[in-house]
């Protein structure tokens, strides 16, 4: 879908704004039903002592391994073939609300948004509770990932079944564009 502006937006709530090429993303904690629970390390520390940029980035990809991990295991449940998962990130965007220091606990939220023919986009939140059971928002984050056959070098079709399996991981059908 496009704005007035000719900016690609996807989805069609008011959760994602693109202006002037740059994404506006604003999540809830509501729309997660798949968290994943991040153990941080004294190394994902910087020199200010809170947790480097760079280490927020891989727990993101750490919350899409699970998240593929949980689709691999629905999969071999229904019987459905390993051949699925063969996906390659293509972008990420990633803004950051607040900052994450090492005794906090954290959780990433993470769900498909949606599909299109040969790519889908990830939504992610990461919450932090510095302990007293309060959690604050530090970041909201989306990926684009394109279904791609590392054989022949070229993206290919997202299967029925790879959207089948996730659907079932998250319980609830995703939109297809």
């Amino acid at each position: 879908m496009q704005d007035q502006e000719g900016n690609v937006v996807f989805g069609s709530d008011d959760k994602i704004t693109v202006f002037e090429g740059r994404k506006f993303l604003n999540f809830s904690e509501h729309e997660f039903s798949v968290w994943v629970p991040i153990q941080m390390r004294f190394c994902d520390t910087d020199m200010m002592g809170h947790i480097n940029n760079v280490s927020i980035i891989a727990f993101l990809e750490t919350a899409r391994v699970e998240y593929m991990n949980r689709m691999r295991d629905v999969a071999n449940q229904k019987g459905i073939g390993q051949d699925l998962f063969s996906i390659i990130l293509a972008e990420i965007t990633c803004v950051y609300r607040g900052q994450i220091f090492l005794r906090d606990k954290i959780q990433v939220g993470i769900k498909i948004r949606c599909f299109k023919r040969k790519s889908f986009v990830f939504d992610y939140i990461i919450l932090a509770d510095h302990g007293d059971g309060i959690k604050r928002k530090v970041v909201d984050a989306q990926s684009i990932q394109v279904m791609y056959d590392y054989f022949e070098g070229k993206s290919i079709e997202i299967p029925k079944e790879f959207i089948e399996v996730a659907e079932a991981v998250e319980g609830r059908k995703i939109p297809i564009f």
